[in-house]
């Protein structure tokens, strides 16, 4: 298996390189995505009339700022000795630069003309490109912490059901669900206003009714697939057997047979598992008779000896009605123009320029299709662009998947224009920024817009040694979905093989307890240390704790051992020296007269006074503010700057 898992390897990563091909490569931990990322890129350096052509896309500017790093590394020829992929980066790297000099460019003079960049960044680029009259106001900025606007307008929208005749039933109604509760309410609205990249365009753009239908074919839909997959498990001799029990009946996979699968199901299990106990109490009137309960712990026992029937049972148990009810549908209506308000709302906060992620991602869409058509801009971005690479795929948000379909809505199968997109979604799990697994599954079976992407996998692991790797294959794979499903966004295990060889006297995975005693458990892990650095004199050592309480024993430890150790995010934020500095100033700014504030701003290290300098600016009188001291002695020099603080830094410099 694990040659032919390498075999498969070395096959994917030859493929990724090839430039006239769309990919979606599924790289997991440790498998040097980033590695084939710079190796694409310069492979298509070589090939396009622009470097502009190129569109290289990452998550977070550390990512991008790596990216860009290796790619520069390989032009300049500063690859590392022990780069596995050394001779063939080098080859990349000449070539791309033949080619950079017949055509002109001047690439390790100008990297800025490598687009890498983080999708965020690619988003405000073309949500600035929409005219002045679409955008929130003119110029616009991404704060943050948007929460403060998605609560004023949550708030202003609840306050405005008072007085709105249309708006006031639905209002009402919702504050019914909620047993009254102002706040629980207002919470809510704030959190769905966080995420209306996900709902915003149902509510926007359809009925009420028509959100209700969609809800009711989403339900019938996940309900039939749960009951289809149900019945694959159980012998039609037993289905019928089991239908046969009083009070259960047809057992089909239908939705509306639910509520009979459902009665199996709290007839056949308890809370621990399969029913022993089959006293009449519990299980009602129809089991009153002797008999009944005797066919019904016959149907249990061969029930029992169905693999994963449990778990499939207690999955129907749980699941919701096939349809929402009367009062459900009139709910979520009155939400769904609630949530229109809101929305709206929002908008009118977003008019004073401050903006967030969400609503940039919507504009740069907005700047790149209308009415379902691509625009201008599109078309010229799309046609300029001609092959686009996107890391981490596997964080994609819905927004930023609609976002690739715009922006190769105008290509044409084998015009060679090119998708690349590397992600792991077994790493899913993270969830960063509304990220969908299920887009990646979807990419993969139906491509991106009119764009089929080929699979590949990487299997090769670079970071980990044979014993982790396996330790980990057969720990995990139990834990993920049995295949992948696209509807839930369900996962399958994917194995990896080591390309390190074995470390001698390493154990892979070792479990101790320490219940009873602290400082054993830091002696036990010095020791470990001790043992590991014998073993490997080079190699980095990391002891994680789950509070700051847990680590200074463990410091102690080391330390008693003669063993240096650097704590990382041990130390609160608030007793840092340069926030507390930060803290001094923002007190100085905001009152002139806080003398104390000021001392501790003339000592922090961007003034850095010292004592006697600052008795000399204080003066044997205390009445004079500190700055009309400093603005004083700042005279002694040259005219004192305007600004307060800068007035005391002149006074500093003066004194010194």
């Amino acid at each position: 298996m694990s040659e032919a898992l390498l075999r498969a390897d070395l096959e994917a990563r030859d493929a990724a390189l090839d430039p006239a091909r769309s990919v979606l490569l599924q790289a997991p931990a440790g498998s040097g995505k980033t590695a084939v990322l710079t190796q694409r890129f310069l492979r298509l350096l070589g090939t396009v009339d622009e470097p502009e052509a190129i569109l290289a896309i990452t998550f977070t500017r550390k990512a991008a700022g790596e990216m860009r790093a290796r790619v520069m590394r390989a032009l300049r020829d500063e690859i590392e000795d022990d780069n596995p992929n050394r001779a063939q980066l080098r080859a990349l790297a000449a070539n791309a630069l033949r080619h950079a000099a017949a055509r002109g460019w001047k690439l390790l003079q100008d990297p800025r003309a490598l687009r890498i960049q983080t999708i965020d960044s690619f988003d405000y680029w073309l949500a600035s490109q929409l005219p002045v009259a679409a955008r929130a106001g003119g110029a616009f900025e991404v704060t943050d912490t948007p929460e403060e606007l998605y609560r004023h307008a949550a708030r202003r929208t609840l306050v405005e059901g008072e007085s709105d005749a249309q708006l006031g039933p639905d209002i009402e109604l919702l504050f019914e669900r909620f047993d009254n509760n102002w706040n629980l309410l207002e919470r809510l609205l704030v959190q769905m206003l966080s995420r209306r990249g996900h709902w915003l365009r149902y509510v926007a753009d359809n009925e009420p009714q028509v959100l209700c239908e969609r809800v009711n074919v989403s339900l019938a839909d996940i309900i039939g697939a749960r009951l289809q997959a149900t019945c694959r498990l159980v012998p039609q001799s037993l289905l019928r057997t089991a239908a046969a029990l009083p009070g259960v009946g047809p057992l089909l996979p239908d939705p509306a047979h639910l509520a009979a699968w459902q009665r199996l199901g709290e007839l056949a299990l308890t809370e621990r598992g399969w029913r022993k106990s089959l006293a009449a109490r519990h299980l009602g009137v129809q089991y009153a008779e002797p008999a009944a309960r005797a066919a019904l712990g016959s149907c249990i026992e061969l029930l029992a000896g169905v693999a994963g029937l449990e778990s499939s049972l207690r999955e129907l148990v749980s699941l919701p009605p096939p349809a929402l009810s009367t009062a459900d549908s009139a709910a979520l209506t009155a939400l769904s123009r609630v949530l229109a308000r809101a929305a709206s709302e929002l908008q009118m906060q977003f008019a004073a320029g401050k903006v967030d992620y969400t609503w940039v991602a919507g504009a740069a869409r907005e700047a790149l299709s209308a009415a379902s058509e691509p625009t201008d801009l599109a078309l010229r971005t799309g046609l300029r662009l001609r092959h686009i690479l996107v890391d981490e795929f596997q964080d994609t948000s819905l927004a930023q998947f609609q976002l690739l379909e715009s922006l190769t809505a105008a290509w044409e199968p084998d015009d060679g224009r090119t998708l690349f997109v590397v992600g792991d979604p077994m790493q899913s799990i993270y969830r960063f920024r509304d990220a969908e697994v299920g887009l990646f599954l979807a990419a993969r079976e139906r491509g991106i817009g009119s764009v089929r992407l080929k699979p590949l996998q990487l299997t090769r692991n670079f970071r980990s040694t044979p014993a982790l790797i396996e330790w980990t294959n057969r720990t995990f794979a139990p834990l993920f979905a049995a295949a992948d499903e696209l509807r839930s966004g369900a996962v399958a295990y994917r194995p990896s093989v080591a390309a390190r060889s074995a470390t001698a006297g390493l154990p892979a995975v070792e479990l101790n307890l320490y219940p009873d005693s602290r400082h054993s458990e830091a002696q036990a892990l010095a020791r470990r240390v001790v043992e590991l650095r014998a073993l490997d004199r080079r190699g980095s050592i990391a002891v994680l704790v789950c509070a700051h309480a847990h680590a200074p024993p463990v410091v102690a430890a080391l330390e008693a051992c003669g063993i240096e150790s650097r704590g990382v995010d041990l130390v609160p934020l608030v007793d840092r020296a340069i926030v507390r500095d930060l803290m001094q100033l923002a007190r100085a700014l905001h009152d002139l007269a806080d003398r104390s504030a000021w001392l501790a701003v003339l000592r922090a290290p961007w003034c850095g006074v010292q004592l006697a300098t600052l008795s000399a600016l204080s003066g044997p009188d205390p009445a004079p503010l500190i700055f009309e001291t400093s603005e004083r002695t700042a005279r002694t020099r040259s005219a004192p700057p305007a600004d307060p603080l800068m007035t005391c830094s002149a006074a500093a410099a003066a004194l010194r």
